[in-house]
């Protein structure tokens, strides 16, 4: 089939992790025999990278670089509230993607559109579908949900969408209640959750970071990774880690990625006295995130609601450590226990107690054969259920359905 996918994220340069998922699964469909034409907004980050047999066309709606804000993760603060210039840049955007996804298809011929995030995803692939007569397919990732219940003019904007489609796809169940609860249609709504490459993922050379770090062979590594946002959690971890840290001379936390909180958690670090032992490495490239986790003995998933109620859906990297054969120690919230079976696949705790992480990270520091055992589970859970060519037959069977 031809397939049409509208996104406000995919990757940038080759190593992006903004909307990653988004091109895996794109290169996925490509290498089951689909024709994939992906329409993503310009970013100032955008460089000449190898698309894997996808076509991709990126498209202006800002009269300048610096108000590209619409996409790639740059819409809110913190991910917590929207930025006071982006509505403004909505009218130019939905009008731009639209008019790039009619000139495609005229040229094309698509047999369908998939757009992700209910906003503005879902709106352009609505517009664009109604004007081309095309079968509407929309997947949802958690902080477009988290958008729309808190603005009613993006509240109508994914209502418009979600009558448009013939199937809406979740990447957690909670995702999918609460897409539910705004306006989709339970009979069109499934989970679907994220792929891993879990090949790339089980050859990473951990001892390469360590060396690239600064951290010996001999240190037992606490990992952590992601946007330096409060849904994250990581102030609760490096809470955690005052605590850890008392117990063992040989125990090392790094939590890897940038966001607008980098100075606030560093301000904690050593106002913890825990700043000689916890490292912020800064971005770490996709390309290289096999290397980061085969270099944790544990990895951490500190995921919790905001105080704005922000969360997230199911974290790429949660799939990923696990795909790496890491011990994990992850929060029961949003889609994570769907993931993670306590003390089978890893350690789940409340999310925001960072005295229940604290203790949790002991108990397997203690255990080794405990570390191994939750780890070698975990990569057998990715590899039976989560790799990207079985998600992306998932994707084609969907296909099929909504053309019919």
């Amino acid at each position: 089939m031809k397939v049409c996918m509208i996104t406000s994220s995919y990757p940038r340069y080759a190593g992006d992790g903004a909307g990653s998922f988004v091109g895996s699964l794109a290169r996925s469909l490509v290498s089951l025999g689909h024709s994939v034409h992906v329409v993503a907004p310009y970013d100032s980050m955008v460089e000449e990278m190898d698309q894997g047999g996808v076509s991709l066309v990126r498209f202006h709606y800002a009269p300048s670089d610096a108000l590209h804000l619409a996409g790639h993760g740059r819409a809110l603060e913190a991910d917590m509230q929207m930025k006071c210039v982006v509505p403004l840049l909505m009218p130019g955007f939905l009008g731009s993607a639209v008019g790039h996804v009619l000139a495609a298809h005229r040229r094309e011929h698509f047999d369908l559109i998939h757009a992700h995030w209910a906003v503005p995803g879902g709106a352009v692939g609505a517009l664009a579908a109604s004007f081309a007569g095309l079968p509407l397919v929309i997947s949802l990732h958690g902080s477009d949900l988290y958008v729309v219940e808190h603005n009613a003019l993006y509240a109508a904007a994914a209502r418009f969408g979600f009558r448009h489609a013939r199937q809406i796809t979740a990447c957690s169940g909670d995702l999918r209640r609460r897409a539910i609860e705004i306006g989709a249609d339970a009979a069109r709504t499934t989970v679907l959750p994220y792929g891993v490459d879990v090949g790339s993922y089980a050859a990473g050379d951990g001892a390469r970071m360590r060396a690239q770090l600064g951290i010996s062979k001999e240190s037992i590594v606490i990992g952590a990774l992601g946007r330096f946002v409060r849904k994250k959690g990581f102030s609760y971890l490096v809470a955690a880690m005052s605590k850890v840290l008392q117990s063992s001379s040989r125990v090392s936390c790094v939590i890897g990625g940038m966001g607008d909180l980098g100075s606030e958690l560093k301000s904690q670090a050593r106002r913890l006295g825990v700043a000689e032992r916890l490292f912020f490495p800064g971005h770490i490239d996709w390309q290289h995130t096999p290397d980061f986790y085969a270099m944790c003995d544990l990895f951490v998933v500190p995921s919790v609601i905001d105080e704005r109620g922000n969360v997230d859906g199911l974290p790429n990297v949660l799939l990923e450590a696990m795909a790496s054969g890491c011990a994990i120690v992850a929060s029961r919230v949003a889609g994570i226990p769907a993931v993670i079976e306590d003390r089978v696949t890893g350690l789940l705790i409340p999310p925001g107690d960072a005295g229940a992480l604290a203790q949790a990270l002991l108990l397997l520091l203690d255990d080794a054969d405990l570390r191994t055992e939750l780890g070698v589970r975990a990569r057998e859970r990715m590899a039976h259920d989560y790799n990207w060519s079985d998600v992306a037959q998932r994707v084609a069977t969907i296909y099929e359905a909504v053309t019919g």
